[in-house]
């Protein structure tokens, strides 16, 4: 039997379709025969990208087969077109097939697929280094996630995630699925499901808001609790469901630390440095500050779906030395100036003691510095002193991991709760991928 990579993306449009979905009905052809060697794939790529599909995700299907690669490509294609969006002019699917084991070079293309802005040649090169077959609709563009889909083997930390499907023409109907049942799930399975809910806005989480054959997808830490979550879920509509293995949740996106002078724009990265300027509120909402690393600085941009993080940016002060999670924009209204969006918030080490110019005993004025480790002396008067004023500051946070709500959380972004949780291999077991749903939950 032949060891087979088989990935796509781009297959959706803002009017219909899932990636995941074309995925799904490919594997339910190739489950007849082949088997596989580990769950499908769903690889979220770097979110910050402009042009990026809707939900940025790539599926990779891995499996061994006698099947002729040729014929596996052909299933491909077909399927694609049966399910994509063939009247929109931005989708452009992209499909490749690896036969064998996945080389270095290609696993450090899906890395790298995950933080940088990857040009459509890079991806074409490295298929044709290594004899990947590939097949392109209109532009292609999605190739670029395809390749690093294959290349992304998540060999490190990962989740998992069980999509329940509706069928293809109830995608324009909306969705039934109970909250109350959300809730009382999510509470039973903490902390091996996250991201269910919003809390404060009760919101499904679970539930996309788009036209597509999504009924539901649960995220958590092993299949079988997956399993076990879909079950106390009330709702109806499903067809069937499918697990997948993903990045999603695991902060794979930011893993790369970045010094500021080495962004670029629509990267995704982490940046230490400390706070060089008091954050402020601009209207709608959004809290700006600048960073600084010691040799360059950027602003520093929280938008108003930052919920309460926006609190906590709120009340640093000059001097704290923090980390900072997220992706770069290009402002074109400012003269294409980089602003660094912020995903994700770590303080690191906060100032409780700020050293001023003492005041004068006798005249009651600032006093003036007479230079490095010389002291102070009044400008008025002459008096000298050798030590500054120390004022001891009432600080409104704390050192520690600040996140958005989770309504406002990107996919890749790693949950409080999966801190610790964090997965160093992959046990290499897989167990059912896909069942149909006999009944549905609801009436």
């Amino acid at each position: 039997m032949h060891l087979y990579h088989l990935a796509l993306d781009d297959t959706d449009s803002l009017k219909m379709g899932c990636t995941t979905y074309v995925g799904a009905m490919i594997l339910k052809e190739l489950i007849k025969s082949a088997k596989f060697v580990d769950y499908p794939n769903l690889i979220r790529l770097n979110p910050n990208i402009p042009w990026k599909s809707r939900g940025n995700a790539a599926v990779c299907l891995r499996f061994q087969s006698n099947l002729r690669a040729s014929d596996i490509l052909d299933l491909a294609i077909g399927m694609t077109n049966r399910f994509r969006d063939q009247y929109d002019e931005k989708n452009q699917p992209g499909i490749a097939l690896h036969e064998g084991e996945v080389p270095e070079e290609l696993k450090r293309f899906g890395r790298r697929a995950l933080y940088e802005v990857i040009d459509l040649g890079d991806a074409m090169r490295i298929a044709d280094s290594y004899n990947i077959k590939y097949h392109m609709i209109k532009g292609g563009r999605g190739l670029i996630g395809a390749i690093a889909a294959i290349g992304n083997t998540l060999e490190e930390d990962h989740t998992f995630e069980i999509i329940a499907y509706r069928g293809i023409d109830k995608q324009n109907v909306a969705r039934d699925v109970n909250y109350d049942s959300v809730a009382e799930m999510s509470k039973r399975t903490h902390p091996m499901t996250f991201n269910n809910i919003d809390v404060d806005s009760k919101r499904l989480l679970i539930t996309p808001h788009g036209p597509d054959p999504i009924l539901f997808g649960i995220r958590g830490e092993d299949p079988e609790t997956l399993v076990r979550a879909l079950k106390m879920v009330k709702f109806s509509g499903a067809e069937f469901w499918v697990i997948y293995r993903s990045n999603q949740g695991t902060d794979a996106h930011v893993s790369l630390s970045m010094k500021i002078k080495d962004l670029k724009p629509y990267y995704a990265a982490t940046i230490e440095g400390r706070v060089a300027s008091n954050p402020f509120t601009i209207a709608g909402g959004h809290v700006i500050f600048n960073l600084s690393d010691g040799e360059s600085s950027i602003d520093v941009a929280a938008y108003e779906p930052s919920g309460g993080l926006r609190k906590v940016i709120s009340a640093l002060i000059p001097g704290d030395q923090i980390l900072v999670a997220g992706g770069v924009r290009l402002d074109e209204e400012q003269g294409n100036r980089m602003t660094f969006n912020l995903e994700k918030l770590q303080i690191l080490k906060l100032i409780y003691e700020r050293r001023r110019n003492p005041i004068c005993t006798s005249c009651h004025k600032r006093m003036k510095s007479e230079g490095k480790n010389k002291g102070y002396q009044c400008k008025k008067c002459g008096l000298k002193l050798a030590s500054p004023e120390r004022e001891v500051l009432n600080r409104n946070c704390s050192e520690g991991i600040y996140l958005p709500p989770p309504r406002s959380m990107r996919h890749l972004a790693k949950p409080l709760q999966r801190h610790r949780l964090e997965k160093e291999s992959w046990n290499r077991k897989v167990g059912t991928i896909t069942e149909n749903v006999r009944s549905p939950s609801l009436p």
